[in-house]
């Protein structure tokens, strides 16, 4: 892996690969690395002239420029939103408390409120539950 400035990025043509139609950019950096970069789009933005880049550089007759992709953590790639999370939460706790007013179990003023008690449990509380008593059942064959 390499680290330089991109001094110039021009145009190279293009070619169909498995259906697909790449871009060929030919790359210098300031490090004097010069090679060909491939890319799906005809307006690439790996490689932008004044800017630093990480990259790797494969020489010999046909020379390559690739740029390095690092993925922000192991979750992939995904950055930890709380407040997004927290959005989801909320969306399947009504979801829950829809479904228990459609079935009877609730009226529909106390959608909203029950929700927010399943919001309040998912975050940790038990504030507002009381335990449901379990079925008893009979008859079981162990």
């Amino acid at each position: 892996m390499k680290t330089s400035k991109v001094k110039a990025v021009q145009g190279n043509g293009t070619f169909e690969f498995n259906g697909k139609t790449f871009y060929k950019f030919e790359v210098e950096m300031e490090s004097g690395d010069v090679g060909t970069y491939n890319s799906i789009k005809a307006e690439q933005s790996k490689f932008v002239v004044g800017e630093e880049v990480e990259y790797t550089f494969t020489g010999g007759q046909y020379p390559k420029i690739k740029p390095v992709y690092t993925q922000s953590n192991s979750s992939g790639g995904f950055k930890p939103n709380p407040e997004r999370d927290l959005k989801i939460v909320k969306q399947s706790c009504l979801k829950a408390s829809v479904e228990l007013c459609t079935a009877g179990e609730i009226k529909l003023k106390d959608v909203i409120k029950t929700a927010e008690k399943f919001v309040s449990w998912v975050n940790g509380s038990d504030e507002g539950f009381t335990s449901v008593p379990k079925k008893e059942t009979t008859n079981l064959p162990f």
